[in-house]
């Protein structure tokens, strides 16, 4: 196998290097500049229904959602970041669900074929754990992995209660590290986003496995 044959065959893995690297390289030349004084000073400045808005909006069109879940563990500290991100949750699942019942159903299965993403094919005696693993794997975008299950024939009732709750328990590693920013050394922040990077490629890694055993893939 030829090395351009390898690098086409893990593009994503490839990729997420790459923006691994640029995100080290433009975190290291504003090592000066970012602190945790500068940090907590940007998350408290946001107006707070701006922040709210975008919390609740942004993550529904794909924008990551990490950083803003970081935010609201730093103004509202980790239980009150938590008990936000956890309505947001299931706020998130209840909009996919009617978007992708409604008049964006074609538009939203079409933009995710585009990108790759395949809707799965869910016996219904497997729907809750199924949607509940579904949740929990690393892999697919938080947005494409809601609209792609909701895509399906699982009823809201399951895919709201096996799903969100599962969306809410990752929120405690980007809340967590948000409320606990003023304890934290410069390192700590790099050590996060290296593992948050580190996590995608994983995922990548284990559709690909998955692909080649001959699993129905759920992306």
């Amino acid at each position: 196998m030829t090395l351009a044959t390898h690098i086409r065959q893990h593009k994503k893995l490839v990729a997420a290097f790459f923006l691994l690297a640029a995100a080290g390289a433009v975190l290291w030349s504003y090592r000066d500049h970012v602190d945790r004084e500068s940090i907590v000073a940007f998350a408290e400045g946001l107006p707070l229904g701006l922040y709210l808005a975008a919390l609740l909006v942004l993550p529904l069109v794909g924008f990551p959602i990490s950083p803003l879940l970081a935010v609201a563990g730093i103004r509202f500290g980790f239980a009150g970041g938590m008990a936000l991100a956890t309505g947001v949750m299931f706020l998130h699942n209840i909009a996919a669900f009617r978007l992708t019942h409604g008049w964006f159903r074609e538009r939203l299965r079409n933009r995710l074929a585009r990108a790759g993403y395949a809707v799965p094919s869910i016996d219904p005696k497997h729907q809750v754990w199924f949607t509940a693993l579904f949740a929990a794997i690393h892999g697919p975008p938080y947005a494409a992995k809601l609209y792609l299950l909701a895509l399906t024939d699982v009823p809201l009732r399951i895919y709201l209660w096996a799903g969100a709750p599962i969306y809410a328990l990752f929120c405690v590693i980007p809340v967590g590290a948000g409320s606990a920013v003023d304890t934290l050394k410069p390192w700590v922040i790099y050590v996060l986003v290296g593992t948050s990077v580190a996590l995608l490629a994983v995922g990548v890694l284990l559709k690909r496995k998955w692909k080649c055993c001959g699993v129905d893939d759920a992306d």
